[in-house]
């Protein structure tokens, strides 16, 4: 029995004596049962407090062992980011000599390189409007019929629109169009002369041209032309300012014209989000080596480790990822391992970035580095099959060490139910015989006068021997 057990026992029992005395006594009206009873069942019930304490312990170890598979996960997803062929190190970025004129736009499959352009025309959008409608003319009833395409006699397609009866101005005319699926968008224009009613193609470019016809009024067009330019002296015919299929994986945004200024347009490795990729990746490793370094500190107060300092796995996940970032990988040329990209260990196990080095690498030999993360013999496909094992949600250590420590827990609280049990058995026990002792003691006075009435009654004698 603990000394917590043993002080406990004595001050219970010697509550209780007390409580007895007093009601013996006559200096209170009987035994105050239900304070006893507790009283007892305090003591009765340390075995409790032991696995409820047990308990506790293991939920502790349980939320620990679940931050740091969390931290596990977030790094597994930083090193598959690393070693993704679409990735960090597959993104592009561009630069302009003119952005103004030309800017641009690059996805993974774009090639690096240096593109001259020149844009002679910008494509336009066409747009057509009527002749001044009189005020309060209805257009309800109205048919319009817009042809769309370069060629008036070859259109790319018609809309046919009757505009309902009910809508009798110009304004319900436009509202009634742009509401429908057509291909051109409808606005009232009103000056000092009067109003018109104004249809703007949704296509630019010259498949958007508009040829408008209908019986309520004579239209006027504007026509659409498309943008017009040169990649690498190549001539590009676009319906739009977005060139795509110029230069493959590069989309073009057009800003100007200007035939006599030629704009170099670049297209390189994102070195920057690389640099992000590899710093996420320190993070998410450091957090992780902080937890578990953590588990291992010795508390200056308590003198004690944390919640999983006897935890056997914990010591081997920690070499396992030390391990991990310590292992030299081919196929790279000059890059074997992450100490050569500028990425140092530090005394603790954790890692630290020589951010000169780390720049060096990336813009001298980007290549190099991308297959150091992604090629088949790569650091990062080894890499990313240890995670995968290690953050396995049934098969990975951390997750079996959780799942124990959960069966275990369930293990205790079938114990507890079981002692609560018996536990209710002995307090239904302890109640009855307190309650019987409470009675007889509760008799004792009025057993006390009835002796005294008997011995009153006797008959006085005056013999000194009497």
């Amino acid at each position: 029995m603990s000394s917590f057990s043993t002080g406990l026992y004595g001050s219970t029992i010697s509550s209780i004596v007390n409580n007895v005395n007093d009601a013996f006594s006559g200096k209170t009206s009987g035994i105050d049962v239900s304070t006893v009873v507790s009283e007892l069942m305090q003591i009765q019930r340390q075995p409790e407090v032991q696995l409820q304490n047990q308990q506790t312990t293991i939920n502790s170890q349980v939320s620990a062992l679940t931050s740091i598979s969390t931290q596990l996960t977030a790094l597994y997803t930083s090193v598959n980011s690393l070693k993704d062929i679409f990735g960090a190190f597959s993104q592009n970025t561009t630069g302009s000599s003119d952005s103004a004129i030309v800017s641009a736009t690059a996805d993974s499959t774009a090639a690096a390189g240096t593109h001259s352009i020149t844009v002679s025309k910008l494509a336009t959008t066409s747009s057509s409007y009527s002749g001044y409608i009189p005020s309060g003319t209805s257009l309800g009833g109205t048919q319009i019929v817009i042809n769309y395409g370069s060629d008036p006699n070859k259109p790319m397609k018609t809309d046919t629109i009757n505009i309902p009866g009910a809508d009798a101005t110009l304004q319900q005319a436009a509202s009634y169009i742009n509401s429908g699926s057509y291909g051109a968008t409808a606005s009232v224009v009103t000056d000092s002369q009067g109003s018109r009613l104004v249809l703007v193609s949704k296509t630019s470019g010259a498949n958007g041209n508009l040829n408008v016809s209908t019986s309520a009024a004579s239209f006027t067009t504007a026509a659409g032309i498309d943008a017009q330019l040169t990649v690498d002296g190549v001539p590009v015919d676009s319906g739009t300012n977005t060139v795509t299929g110029a230069i493959p994986g590069v989309t073009l945004s057009l800003g100007a014209a200007d035939a006599n200024t030629p704009v170099l347009v670049s297209v390189q490795p994102d070195t920057t989000a690389a640099s992000q990729a590899i710093q996420n990746f320190v993070d998410a490793y450091n957090a992780v080596i902080g937890s578990i370094n953590s588990e291992f500190t010795v508390n200056s107060t308590t003198g004690s480790e944390g919640v999983l300092g006897g935890d056997s796995m914990l010591r081997s996940l920690q070499s396992s990822l030390l391990s991990m970032v310590s292992t030299a990988a081919s196929g790279a040329a000059q890059y074997v391992n992450l100490q050569s990209l500028g990425i140092e260990m530090q005394n603790d196990g954790t890692l630290q970035v020589n951010s000169a080095n780390l720049s060096q690498a990336l813009s001298s030999n980007f290549s190099d580095v991308q297959k150091f993360f992604q090629s088949t013999s790569g650091w990062g496909q080894a890499a990313g099959t240890q995670m995968l094992q290690l953050t396995d949600p049934t098969l990975g250590p951390v997750a079996a060490d959780i799942n124990g420590l959960k069966q275990t827990n369930q293990g205790l609280t079938d114990q507890i139910n079981d002692f609560e049990l018996r536990m209710s058995a002995v307090q239904d026990q302890l109640t009855t015989q307190y309650s019987s002792l409470d009675a007889l003691l509760q008799q004792y006075p009025m057993q006390l006068q009835q002796v005294a009435a008997q011995l009153g009654s006797l008959p006085n004698t005056t013999s000194s021997k009497s």
